[in-house]
């Protein structure tokens, strides 16, 4: 197996490790790391040719028949929860590619006798801070690598002719399970310059009271809505133009591959905004998805989960997520479906 990609450059991997350096451009005063610890992490959890060299699935790998079959059980009370926001068809600072919804026939302009038809159409940039959203494994690359060591090249003008969002049109079924990371930290919101920490991730999940099983789902909320909410969607763009968005650490990378967790979703999309690394300006994307072969779940409602979730006093719950057939697509809109 390969690793020139994350070794081409930088320190080993024990002295990148202990490279420590105040983190650019926030306002908190903790050390971390730089660069080079970054791309140590994705070097110890690299699952390219684990499951062969032509895999398409990485880490849903993990989903077996029985983690399904499993999951279903956790049906009981036959509640259904939509975690997509609404196609957000408004310009904002985090939605520069509005979805376009335009109406081709309506009902206001209806024959008086006989059958009249509605149409519409919907146009969608399914990437980006605003739509909901799940990432094929072609979306990122790292060194004009993608996962399994696919050269970015075969994702052309055309489409991608492999890790395309295709390779999931069955669909992702298994359990999910649900923390509250901005409620296990008793804020209303996480804030960009406070980041998810494995320490975050720990105590949440023992807030939740379930345990993390291979194949499972984790969905995780920082109150990112919430935090637009309270102070407009200016707050989610810098002044010298860059995001300014909560997300995960480059250190959850490690706790994630260590759960072998199939698949990650949150209200945010993972990478906390502005990056504090010089080089290293998405490693969340580049750790899950070309590293380790876990797509990503962007932007989701989680309100009415989470009061469910307290209403019920359970964090689990059987998860099905639906992306388009788009053959050689490089993301799809999705509206995932929580059952309890």
């Amino acid at each position: 197996m390969k690793l020139k990609p994350v070794e081409k450059r930088g320190l080993s991997g024990s002295e990148a490790q202990q490279t420590r350096i105040k983190p650019r451009g926030w306002g908190n005063t903790m050390t971390t790391m730089n660069d080079d610890g970054v791309r140590a992490i994705y070097r110890s959890i690299c699952n390219w040719g684990r499951w062969g060299p032509d895999d398409q699935l990485g880490t849903l790998n993990y989903i077996t028949a029985s983690n399904r079959a499993a999951a279903s059980q956790l049906i009981e009370e036959g509640l259904t929860i939509g975690l997509g926001r609404d196609v957000d068809t408004i310009p904002s600072p985090m939605n520069n590619i509005p979805a376009q919804h335009y109406m081709v026939a309506a009902g206001d302009v209806a024959p008086a006798k006989g059958a009249g038809v509605c149409y519409d159409q919907i146009g969608v940039f399914p990437h980006g801070q605003a739509q909901s959203h799940l990432d094929a494994l072609c979306h990122i690359s790292d060194n004009r690598l993608m996962y399994n060591e696919q050269p970015a090249a075969l994702v052309t003008s055309r489409g991608a002719s492999t890790l395309d969002i295709s390779a999931v049109s069955d669909g992702v079924v298994s359990r999910g399970i649900f923390l509250d990371i901005a409620e296990t930290r008793g804020v209303e919101f996480v804030e960009p310059d406070k980041p998810i920490r494995p320490e975050d991730l720990d105590r949440a999940l023992a807030k939740a009271a379930v345990e993390a099983r291979e194949g499972d789902i984790l969905i995780y909320r920082t109150g990112r809505h919430e935090r637009r909410e309270a102070h407009g969607p200016q707050c989610e763009r810098l002044a010298d133009g860059r995001g300014s968005l909560p997300g995960l650490y480059p250190d959850c990378l490690g706790w994630i591959h260590e759960k072998r967790f199939s698949l990650i979703g949150s209200d945010c999309a993972h990478d906390v905004l502005p990056s504090p690394f010089d080089e290293e300006f998405i490693p969340i994307h580049v750790g899950t998805e070309v590293y380790m072969g876990l797509l990503l779940l962007h932007n989701l409602q989680l309100d009415e989960l989470r009061e469910t979730c307290n209403r019920l006093g359970r964090k689990e719950f059987f998860l099905v997520v639906a992306p388009l057939r788009v053959a050689g697509g490089t993301a799809s809109p999705v509206n995932p479906i929580a059952m309890f």
